[in-house]
């Protein structure tokens, strides 16, 4: 009597954070490169919204774990993005748990440059945690660990276009990064990864970098020549800083969080704070977004256009 050989698994990737940045412009290069994949949403209209465009959706939340095990059933990969908030460890450890369960081969999970179980920074201090808790899952895992995005320049637009450049970093200088670089990454490992069995990235941090480290201060005579209007940087003395994110609209907890990651990672370059690599062009294959490229790019936003 012979025994049939067991139905090998799908190769589909679960992409959670299919709204935000990343998991967007992720979304959008699976789309082009032809990739099997799944996005999990926590609401029926983001759902409906990637099903008019002929992307399947599951539900899943991961503020309830119970949805995560049957959103991953099937999924041979997992791009582990959860919101950001005072749960990020939680929800990490949730979804390895449940990929674990569900039987998920590779788990490519979004860290951050500055992660550090040590850190005073809420989610760099968050990410650490997990980052060790995937390690000692058993699971396959690749993680990305970004710098700081450009995008966050952005927040910046009112007082720009009033000709200044407000923050407390001082002269320190960090690596940025644009967001769809990071999905680029991501991809690559996600469908180097179906592929090749998981042997490619498996087991490999990415510590995702522009180049080079560029400040405050050059930031802002980057604009100045780019944007053909005058911005100064104007240093912000952190307890002033903090008290304009309070009343922004930053929750106690983020504020905090923000302003040690300007004063320890930014301006005194703590925790690779002023790190550059070359992993981002290795798994893009070209040079990084470049600081002016996204300038340009962002030029009407920048200036209320």
């Amino acid at each position: 009597m012979s025994v049939s050989a067991p139905t090998p698994r799908a190769q589909t990737i679960l992409v959670t954070g299919a709204t935000g940045d990343v998991g967007g412009a992720l979304v959008d290069r699976l789309v082009e490169l032809g990739a099997p994949f799944t996005v999990m949403c926590r609401r029926q209209d983001q759902l409906d919204a990637f099903a008019a465009r002929g992307i399947q959706g599951v539900r899943g939340d991961f503020a309830d774990p119970s949805t995560l095990r049957s959103a991953l059933e099937g999924c041979d990969q997992l791009f582990l993005l959860p919101p950001a908030g005072t749960e990020q460890f939680t929800r990490d450890r949730d979804a390895i748990d449940a990929a674990g369960a569900a039987g998920v081969r590779h788990v490519v999970k979004v860290s951050t440059a500055d992660a550090n179980p040590e850190s005073a920074i809420p989610w760099a201090r968050d990410h650490a945690r997990a980052d060790a808790h995937l390690e000692s899952s058993g699971l396959a895992w690749t993680r990305l660990q970004p710098a700081a995005f450009m995008k966050n320049l952005l927040l910046e637009a009112p007082a720009i276009r009033r000709g200044f450049l407000p923050q407390t970093g001082g002269h320190g200088a960090t690596a940025w990064i644009d967001a769809p670089d990071i999905a680029v990454a991501a991809a690559r490992v996600l469908t180097d990864s179906t592929r090749q069995g998981g042997t490619g990235s498996a087991g490999r941090s990415y510590i995702l970098t522009g180049t080079p480290a560029t400040s405050y201060p050059q930031i802002a005579e980057m604009m100045t020549d780019l944007l053909s209007r005058r911005v100064r940087y104007l240093h912000v003395p952190a307890p002033l800083m903090y008290l304009i994110l309070r009343l922004t609209g930053s929750p106690n907890w983020e504020a905090r969080g923000l302003i040690r990651q300007f004063v320890d990672v930014v301006r005194r370059g703590h925790d690779n704070g002023r790190l550059t690599t070359g992993d981002l062009a290795e798994l893009i294959e070209r040079a990084p977004t470049s600081l002016a490229a996204f300038i340009r790019a962002h030029r009407d936003e920048l200036l209320g256009a």
